[in-house]
């Protein structure tokens, strides 16, 4: 093995991923592939396993790698980093997600990336749309089936003589009726669009803020999702030369009709207003979270899947939408059954244009599969398999959390080493499929015996470690007594494997934190010591370091 993991668990978790993976180790300033995927292989034509970055890629991309892989160790956690800015000429856009990883003193990183061209291009017509929208001279209006107000550029405010404040929201049938002259044109016309469902383009008399009437074009485009009309974005323009203004009105519909594309490939979208009550979501919600796209209009966002950020990830969310940029990064969510899901997040704050926040757009997509498989990538780096118990690195930070625990109550913490007496000999007679099931049978009785803030772990062959915290410095002796005594008596009841009867016994060697040592692998090494003694006197026997 090495590092963490083994070649067999990497190639059972990332071996049919489409994405490249590679898994690095720290060699000096530079990096070496311990493993890459098939994908990867296919993609260099080499098998890159025992390469540095340096013999496989061009100087100043290896350079780029060193930086955010150094980037990831040093902040000691995941690091997402893309190859590619916004409206760039590439072809492709990629993004890489870094987890750093330590193993016996050598640096490892594990490096997935991914290709989101796709997403890339929604979010480039996302902002290519509202930079359309806000800073058009043509008057533009946003209107929902039911013929509410949904928005209004500023051209349309200043155009007609509106507030943006006065209307947004206020339906046709409860708008004043001296002020119906500013919409009631519009809403015979888009009664008359619902029903041919067309894209149409008409001609118009109005009434503009400095009382002239002028003739103005409007493109109605209808806003559909699944073939029902969800709303209409009407562009005005003020008529000059006819002939030119329909080519115009019907490039401007063309982006319209993009962007509404853009819109619904995306795999989960939702708008929510500054206050967080949910103002927009596509259907595609509804496989993943159990919520129909209905349900979810004027819920609050913090309600839909109770999103699971902490104190501190929350408030740099803010402070990133607050400066008006996009935040980019994974999310994990329960859903309506109370299951849970990942999604990879890009929110994007909707600016007015006096540059203050109205809106919020996200674009979700589904990486449940992906964090799955990480978390198994997890267990297994920090569990046993043959018994699924924890293994030392895991019991190093149990350690930690304990000692900190300990010294707030000033108790004690036990540490059992655990040798089982002659299991070699159930290899040698029965086979080791039965072997392997006998230390699995082992591990159970164990954790059967331990109370429910103990911790057992596997760290070799048929040697186990168990954690004691909470332990009465005034009566140390008696509690650890009769923890180990009711190991043995689970133990003398043994189990019953292929018809055969087993009851094992064990040798047992304790060290006592802090009274035989502060460290981990102090006390870990002094209850080896007084393990030594008790196998010395002829096995099944229980010996504590002071009594060496």
């Amino acid at each position: 093995m090495s590092g963490p993991f083994t070649n067999e668990q990497l190639d059972m978790l990332y071996g049919k991923a489409a994405d490249p993976v590679y898994f690095m180790k720290q060699q000096g300033t530079g990096f070496v592939y311990v493993w890459v995927n098939p994908v990867c292989k296919e993609i260099f034509r080499v098998d890159l396993a025992g390469t540095t970055v340096e013999q496989s890629m061009p100087k100043d991309l290896m350079m780029e790698i060193h930086k955010q892989y150094r980037i990831a160790i040093k902040r000691n956690r995941r690091h997402l980093y893309r190859d590619y800015s916004l409206f760039s000429d590439r072809g492709t856009a990629m993004e890489t997600e870094l987890t750093p990883m330590v193993h016996e003193g050598d640096q490892f990183v594990l490096a997935v990336t991914r290709d989101v061209t796709s997403q890339k291009k929604i979010e480039e017509d996302y902002l290519f749309y509202q930079s359309l929208v806000q800073n058009s001279v043509d008057p533009m209006l946003m209107i929902s089936a039911d013929f509410t107000i949904l928005d209004m550029n500023p051209a349309y405010e200043k155009t007609f003589g509106v507030h943006k404040c006065e209307w947004i929201g206020r339906n046709y049938e409860n708008i004043p009726q001296d002020k119906k002259k500013f919409f009631e044109t519009g809403k015979l016309l888009l009664e008359d669009s619902t029903l041919t469902h067309q894209t149409s383009s008409i001609f118009l008399k109005r009434i503009k803020s400095d009382g002239r009437e002028a003739r103005f074009s409007a493109s109605y485009s209808l806003i559909k999702e699944d073939g029902i009309v969800r709303a209409f974005h009407v562009v005005f323009r003020e008529l000059t030369n006819e002939l030119l203004l329909k080519h115009e009105l019907k490039r401007t519909e063309n982006i319209l009709e993009s962007y509404k594309d853009a819109l619904n490939y995306a795999a989960l979208v939702l708008i929510w207003d500054i206050s967080g009550m949910i103002e927009f979501a596509n259907n595609n919600f509804k496989k993943l979270t159990g919520f129909e796209s209905s349900e979810l209009i004027g819920m609050n966002i913090t309600t839909i899947g109770r999103s699971m950020l902490t104190e501190q990830e929350l408030i740099h969310l803010q402070r990133v939408l607050n400066k008006g940029e996009i935040w980019r990064g994974s999310l994990r969510s329960i859903n309506k059954n109370g299951q849970p899901f990942w999604v990879d997040a890009t929110i994007i704050p909707l600016m007015d244009v006096e540059g203050r926040i109205y809106q919020v757009l996200s674009i979700l997509f589904d990486i449940t599969d992906r964090k799955v498989m990480e978390e198994q990538l997890h267990h297994m780096a920090y569990h046993d398999p043959l018994t699924n118990l924890p293994n030392r690195r895991m019991m190093v930070k149990h350690f930690k959390d304990m000692t900190k625990e300990s010294i707030k109550t000033s108790e004690q913490i036990a540490v059992l080493y655990i040798d089982g007496d002659n299991f070699k000999q159930v290899n040698d007679l029965y086979g080791h499929e039965t072997g392997d099931e006998f230390i699995h049978q082992f591990a159970r009785a164990l954790e059967r015996s331990i109370r429910r803030r103990d911790v057992a772990a596997r760290i070799g062959g048929d040697e186990f470690l168990i954690l004691l915290p909470g332990i009465s410095p005034s009566n140390s002796r008696k509690q650890i007594d009769g923890i180990i005594q009711r190991i043995q008596e689970t133990l003398k009841k043994g189990w019953v494997i292929d018809g055969h009867q087993f009851s094992p016994t064990c040798s047992i060697g304790s060290a006592v934190y802090p009274d035989d040592g502060a460290g981990f692998d102090t006390l870990i090494k002094k209850a080896d010591h007084a393990l030594y003694e008790a196998k010395k006197q002829g096995g099944g026997l229980v010996c504590f370091h002071e009594e060496k």
